[in-house]
């Protein structure tokens, strides 16, 4: 066989994004390659096998688990074949291939390694249910693997393409090379944008440029995703969680205080040979956020020997910061583990390190003040997180009664913690699947349909029994021994794969109305669109991982056009740290990668920032005045859908852009140009006067004392014009802070540009720059490739964020003696890689910023020069980073 049946079609019609990317298959595919990025739930799988019945070759379609490698099975049959069997062509028996194979990247992988090593176990996926094709001999591979080659595959078409990131990507790399000139098709709702340049190139590599990037927005304007938000509930550590979590604070607290006070570890300090002398550059630049804590300690104690090495900073001392709890861990790491300078064996070190042993606080090499890694699991994992859950499904029930199909995702499983009779309820103390079930069946008793759904653990109510003989399952069923309200199902051979999609049905048909499962089986891949309620009670959360957790709940539902889905994240706060703790950190980077409705603007956008939370302290009030207005807000579902509409219609099209504070905006230095032209017209206009005085000795009228002073100013405009002429134009160009952004994007993309890295012109693209509400700056380009886009933003990023190690420095100054000011600016990495493409941006800063000079760093000067623009960088309370976020507009 070599090629499909005739007669083979899609038996419904394209989604409109579907449909423009077939409209653009042929010129996609010149270069072989398919990439298309969309959000979980838009339909990749059906586009997927459309495109591989066009190609209408033999193909090969690799998935990343069991559950998503039986859906393309699935979704073929039943929706291009409109048939219940499977044809002898199609297998997902990668031993015994036929002209459509459908695998795993792991069943794939084994294939290909004599035995499983360490790394690719550690890929297996929990709670998947998955042979094990490493027992087979070798000869047997080595048989299956030319049966697999005989195929002639000329279809690859890789699904959920962002998990090829470590020993996957090399054999799948392996497998398509092997290949005849296959053509790539990749799918993937998360491309790994997180990752280094080298595993990006390693992406890119295997997947291709990506094509298509379709937005949420746009799929939910169409009516293919819908309207949803994410709502945040909030824990603090329970009792038992908080004490030790307390004591460490004030125990921390107490060492930063002793040490102001040590006057041994002060001396310490103060004789170190950074302290006494210009000298050891490459240490400091190494070292730098250690010089500035040492710096910061001195200032702290009133000690005057922090004055002479502060004068490299070129800065005013009120901008050093304090001595806080982070810049006693970077000071006191260094001392112990970096600096070759001291003996962490001698006194007062000695001591201090015995204090900060006896507290706990030091961590591969690492002091910890803020939060010990053992903290920063506690609020992760916390027990508080189930009160959390019980609360939202209460709520939840209460506001959306029997329409209700709430879903809780977790880790892991923690069978152990299911009581073995009814007297045996344990106590719950860990964040999993059962201690999940057993929390809500304690607290919520009938009120709710409790399931959980695992690889190795069903259980269901006892009603729904009945509902299983519906299907050609081999299943066993036990009451639970300490609630005969429940059973637990277990299934043997081929049921274990089709009990997931049975338990769905059952689901998604309310006889459940809560079902509990793990991220590894039902985060990915599972396809239940009844779902309207999502809980993550997940804390492996990396941005991939959670979006796809999120494509659970935004699935269209068929018959129910007004569906809106909300989706709870769960969070512990430590109210003593002041940015909330590690769990809401984490939280908050992942949210950078999430797209959703502002909370008052009519705006689809990233960052958690959208969700309007109260700039303030993590207090007892605080936590629940906020889980008081989400609840408001998660309730008021039609206001949410109307909110949507109004948000998607009034947008065009996802922009990426740059969001930064007005304070690091590169402003013009028009004041010197502007007093140069000034002092020409007044030296000018006084020579006049006085050589007039000096012809006629006196004036006759003031008719003529006007004339004589017009004309000097016209003779002093004139000689000023070279000083005045570049100052107005520049204020013109640069008259607020907006247009000043635009013009260093427009120094930056003309570049680019000029040194082909953009193929865009500038004639056909426009830097555009708003200041919003809040004070930030927004800069964004009107059009451009995705590459180019990002390269811009990435380019735009390193001129305004605080300096790292560029190759080239634009420094900035103005005045000589008094009223001086110093600006330092890192050259973009891009543009840095050559001289001429560095004097290219120099050129073009000079036309639309202002006057400027080029640093390069690895000379003696240059490297002094790069240590007080990281220092002061370092040292100023104003500096801040930039975000880059994604916005529908």
């Amino acid at each position: 066989m070599d090629r499909f049946p005739e007669n083979i079609s899609f038996f419904h019609p394209f989604r409109s994004y579907q449909r423009e990317v077939l409209q653009h298959l042929d010129s996609h595919l010149e270069n072989k390659h398919l990439h298309l990025v969309a959000p979980p739930g838009s339909g990749k799988t059906v586009l997927g096998l459309e495109v591989m019945l066009r190609l209408n070759k033999s193909a090969l379609i690799v998935a990343p688990t069991l559950a998503i490698r039986n859906q393309w099975v699935t979704r073929f049959t039943e929706l291009f074949l409109q048939t219940d069997k499977l044809p002898s062509w199609i297998t997902t028996d990668i031993r015994n291939p036929q002209f459509i194979t459908v695998t795993t990247y792991q069943s794939l992988h084994a294939l290909f390694k004599d035995d499983l090593s360490k790394e690719a176990k550690l890929e297996v996926i929990d709670d998947e249910i998955e042979e094990d094709e490493s027992i087979m001999e070798l000869t047997e591979k080595e048989q299956a693997r030319e049966r697999l080659f005989k195929q002639k595959f000329q279809t690859l078409l890789l699904d959920e393409a962002h998990h090829l990131r470590t020993s996957w990507w090399k054999t799948t790399i392996a497998v398509r090379d092997q290949l005849t000139n296959p053509t790539v098709v990749a799918l993937t709702a998360t491309p790994p944008y997180d990752v280094g340049k080298s595993e990006w190139d390693k992406y890119i590599e295997l997947c291709g440029p990506i094509d298509e990037e379709i937005d949420v927005a746009a799929l939910v304007k169409e009516g293919d995703l819908c309207p949803h938000q994410d709502y945040l509930w909030i824990s603090m550590p329970t009792h038992k969680e908080k004490e030790p979590i307390d004591i460490f604070h004030m125990e921390a607290e107490q060492l930063k205080v002793s040490l102001l006070k040590n006057e041994a570890f002060k001396a310490l300090i103060e004789s170190h040979p950074w302290m006494k002398t210009e000298d050891y550059i490459e240490e400091k630049l190494a070292n730098h956020s250690y010089f500035i804590s040492m710096i910061s300690y001195l200032k702290e104690t009133e000690s005057e020997a922090w004055q002479m090495p502060f004068q490299l900073v070129d800065e005013k001392a009120k901008h050093l910061p304090s001595f806080n709890l982070e810049w006693a861990e970077e000071l006191l790491t260094a001392m112990f583990y970096r600096d070759k300078h001291l003996n962490p064996k001698e006194e007062p070190l000695k001591s201090i390190k015995q204090q900060l042993s006896s507290m706990r606080a030091l961590e591969h090499r690492r002091v910890k003040l803020v939060a010990t890694r053992s903290m920063e699991r506690t609020l992760l994992q916390s027990a508080s997180k189930l009160d959390s859950i019980t609360q939202i499904v209460s709520l939840e029930k209460q506001a959306q009664k029997e329409a209700l199909r709430l879903v809780i995702l977790a880790d892991y499983i923690y069978a152990e913690d299911l009581p073995n009779h009814a007297d045996d309820e344990k106590p719950l103390i860990r964040l999993g699947v059962i201690p999940v079930f057993e929390k809500i069946r304690r607290e919520l008793g009938e009120s709710c349909k409790l399931g959980v759904l695992t690889g190795s653990v069903v259980i269901l109510p006892k009603e729904t029994v009945s509902l299983l003989e519906e299907y050609s399952l081999d299943y066993h069923v036990d009451a639970l021994s300490h609630d005969d309200r429940y059973v637990t199902i277990k299934t043997k051979g081929a049921s274990k794969q089709y009990i997931v999609r049975c338990v769905t049905e059952i689901f998604s048909r309310g006889d459940v109305d809560v079902l509990i499962g793990t991220t590894a089986l039902l985060g990915e891949g599972w396809d239940a669109p009844s779902v309207n309620t999502l809980v993550l009670a997940s804390y492996v959360g990396t941005f991939m991982l959670t979006n796809q957790m999120r494509g659970r709940a935004i699935r269209t539902e068929q018959g129910n056009p007004n569906k809106v889905a909300n989706i709870w994240h769960l969070v512990c706060v430590d109210e003593k740290a002041y940015d909330g703790g590690y769990d809401f950190h984490s939280l908050r980077r992942r949210f950078r990668s999430l797209t959703g409705l502002d909370e008052e603007l009519p705006l689809i956008t990233s960052g958690l920032e959208r969700l309007r939370l109260p700039n303030s302290n993590f207090s007892s009030k605080t936590v629940s005045s906020i889980n008081n207005t989400m609840y408001r807000k998660a309730t008021n579902r039609e206001r949410l859908f109307e909110r949507w509409q109004e948000a998607v219609h009034k947008g065009e099209e996802k922009r990426e852009e740059i969001q930064t504070d007005q304070s690091v905006v590169p402003r013009p230095f028009v004041f010197r140009n502007t007093l140069k032209s000034l002092l020409v017209i007044s030296l000018v206009l006084l020579l006049n006067i006085l050589y007039s005085i000096g012809e006629s000795g006196y004036y006759y009228s003031f008719r003529e004392l006007l004339f004589q002073m017009l004309f000097g100013l016209a003779i002093g405009v004139l000689l000023s014009s070279p000083f005045w002429w570049k100052a107005l134009r520049i204020f013109l160009f640069n008259s607020s802070i907006e247009s000043s952004m635009e013009q260093v994007g427009n120094s930056i993309y003309h570049t680019l540009f000029q040194i082909g890295q953009i193929q865009t012109a500038p004639t056909h693209n426009k830097v555009h720059a708003k200041k919003e509400k809040d004070g930030r700056v927004v800069c964004y380009l009107e059009c451009g490739t995705t590459h180019e886009q990002k390269l811009f933003l990435q380019s735009l990023q390193e001129i305004v964020d605080p300096i790292d190690n560029p190759r080239y420095l634009l420094h900035r100054k103005s005045g000589k003696r008094f009223w001086v000011r110093h600006d330092y600016h890192a050259v973009p990495e891009e543009i840095g890689r050559k001289k001429e493409f560095v004097e290219t941006l120099l050129a073009h800063w000079k036309k639309r910023v202002g006057d400027a000079e080029l640093v390069y760093v690895h000379t003696p000067e240059g490297r002094k020069m790069l240590l007080k623009a990281r220092m002061r960088a370092m040292s100023s309370k104003f500096v801040k980073k930039s975000e880059r976020i994604n916005v529908w507009r």
